[in-house]
């Protein structure tokens, strides 16, 4: 049986049922990209993340390109994240800003995100989004040295990274992460898509790529709720999930016609 909480060398995602599905969590220091169309709950999946991390006493840092502070505290409050109490404790620093300014270095070379990994003492670090990057670099070589050196520079600074990143398929038979081997870059892959089932959108999630070991490899239900997000069962006595547009097997629908 797979466990459902996080083990001694396993950081918790926050999210009970993923956890489960990675066999208790993502390992420490790894980078985690969160892939998926807008609207699935990548932003909610960090904040998840962040929490799970003040949960254990591990201070966080997530860093936004798309809210300004006052819209990411409104919105983590709504799903019953206290973002703002944990930012005015010092657990969690929240760093709204461009690409170009978080990469940039100062005269003692350190950046902002240094600083604010070193102000509280972060085990954790949430990027939302990664497709901002590729605004600020219309090159995709250098985009994925940039992206290499920012990836290894985490790792050294000992934090476990979460990042998101917006695929532009809503919902169909294949999904392209990125152009320039953004998912060659990490440690692990998650994917959220829409998958349209006999009319109606349902969420999913699914567990691309793990290099912590054994993981549940099933496309599960994924749920946004007021309190955040939940996988449920996996979609039984279903095909085609993975081309976006899934529908009962066969069996089940010649025994409705009987």
């Amino acid at each position: 049986m797979i466990a459902t909480k996080a083990t001694p060398s396993r950081e918790a995602t926050g999210v009970q049922g993923l956890d489960a599905m990675l066999g208790g969590g993502v390992m420490p220091g790894d980078a985690t990209l969160v892939a998926g169309s807008p609207g699935t709950g990548k932003t909610t999946l960090g904040l998840h993340f962040i929490a799970a991390g003040v949960a254990a006493k591990e201070p966080g840092v997530f860093v936004t390109f798309e809210y300004l502070p006052q819209q990411i505290y409104r919105d983590a409050a709504a799903k019953g994240f206290p973002l703002r109490e944990w930012d005015d404790a010092g657990k969690v620093r929240v760093i709204c800003t461009t690409p170009d300014v978080l990469l940039a270095r100062s005269a003692d070379g350190d950046s902002i995100l240094d600083e604010a990994v070193r102000s509280i003492g972060a085990r954790r670090v949430v990027i939302d989004s990664v497709v901002h990057f590729e605004f600020h670099h219309p090159d995709t070589r250098t985009l994925r040295n940039d992206m290499a050196g920012l990836l290894n520079h985490l790792r050294l600074l000992n934090v476990t990274t979460l990042l998101t990143h917006e695929v532009p398929q809503i919902i169909g038979p294949t999904v392209s992460i990125s152009s320039w081997g953004l998912e060659f870059l990490v440690d692990n892959l998650i994917l959220l898509r829409y998958v349209e089932l006999e009319g109606a959108m349902q969420k999913a999630i699914n567990v691309l790529k793990f290099r912590g070991g054994d993981h549940d490899r099933a496309y599960r239900a994924l749920r946004t709720t007021s309190r955040g997000l939940v996988v449920e069962a996996g979609f039984t006595g279903v095909e085609n999930i993975s081309t976006g547009s899934a529908r009962r097997e066969l069996v089940d629908r010649v025994k409705d016609l009987i």
